[in-house]
Formats: C-alpha cells, structure tokens, sequence
C-alpha cells in the first residue's frame, strides 16, 4: 500500500474520493495521529482534490487505522 522511504519526514494519503479524505481524516483525529488535510500534489494525482499529510513516522499506524477502514484510499505515498 505504501512506497518506499521518506526523504522529507512525512507521507500523504490519496483517496478516490472527497468523502473519503474527510472520513480518514476524522478517523485520524479520534484516534491521536496527528494529520494535516491538503490539496493533493498534482504530480502525484488528480483523481480526488485532498489528501492526508502525515509524519511518515507515524506510517505503520496510518496504514493499522486506514487499512481497517473502507474509505478507498487510492495508495501511500513518501514525500
């Protein structure tokens, strides 16, 4: 689900969907991780206008929460 190593610190979440985005997002709040919502990088994708910004640190549990989730999370990527 996830690319390979960040040289940035942080990773993004890209989803099908808006609605998608936004329940990932409120699923992120209520369980701690901190998150940012953002517009999606366009070399990355244009297929839904958000993604989730997080510290790719914080990868393994992003994937644990999203992965348990049907919220079509298009795929992980490492900034």
């Amino acid at each position: 689900m996830s690319s390979c190593d960040s040289n940035s610190g942080f990773g993004v979440v890209l989803f099908q969907s808006t609605q998608g985005a936004i329940a990932a997002e409120k699923l992120l709040v209520s369980a701690g991780v901190g998150h940012k919502l953002i517009t999606v990088p366009r070399h990355l994708s244009s297929s839904c206008g958000f993604c989730l910004r997080f510290a790719w640190t914080d990868r393994e549990a992003v994937e644990g929460l999203l992965g348990q989730a049907k919220l079509g999370v298009e795929r992980i990527v490492a900034l």
